[in-house]
């Protein structure tokens, strides 16, 4: 099994910051990659959550996006610091270009991405998403991941797609490519 050899490989150290659309499994991988390279696992919404003591999307209804974008800027800032970490990254991290720049100065960019029909066959599964600006799931994911798109393409140095290959798989084509950065 491939690992991550710190004093052959500089980037080690950098944390491994996972972005993509919500419902492409940066959860799943994340927390998979991080046990295979024996690295603290990160989830920028899970410390949303604990911090404001509400579930994303029940903050959102209440607080709405633009002071969830303000909390989640304080919580990247705050992670980024962490070596040894791979940081789960909540789907909208992209839109924020502040964000962005300093995820993308600090880290590894990791976009994991999925076909659009799964992604929306993920989501109706779960009950605890919130829509972002449509009155509909498939309009919501169709319009917002077609608008982030070009967004993930700028930022991702590495790409993999959960359509595709397993969790498993993903991680090794992950470990590989940092192991040759």
């Amino acid at each position: 099994m491939p690992g991550i050899n710190k004093k052959s490989n500089p980037h080690a150290a950098r944390p491994v910051i996972l972005i993509g659309f919500r419902g492409t499994g940066k959860t799943a991988i994340g927390k998979r990659l991080a046990e295979r390279l024996r690295l603290k696992y990160i989830s920028t919404d899970e410390m949303i959550e604990q911090r404001t003591g509400m579930m994303i999307r029940d903050f959102v209804e209440q607080n709405g996006w633009d002071k969830f974008r303000d909390i989640e800027r304080t919580a990247i800032e705050e992670v980024t610091d962490i070596l040894g970490a791979v940081i789960d990254c909540g789907g909208g991290v992209i839109e924020d270009a502040q964000n962005m720049e300093r995820l993308w100065e600090r880290g590894i960019v990791v976009w994991v991405d999925a076909e659009v029909e799964d992604i929306l066959a993920r989501l109706s599964r779960a009950a605890d998403r919130p829509l972002l600006n449509q009155a509909d799931l498939k309009t919501d994911v169709e319009r917002n991941y077609a608008r982030r798109l070009p967004l993930y393409r700028r930022y991702a140095q590495i790409q993999v797609n959960s359509s595709r290959e397993s969790v498993d798989e993903i991680c090794d084509r992950i470990i590989v490519e940092l192991e040759n950065m």
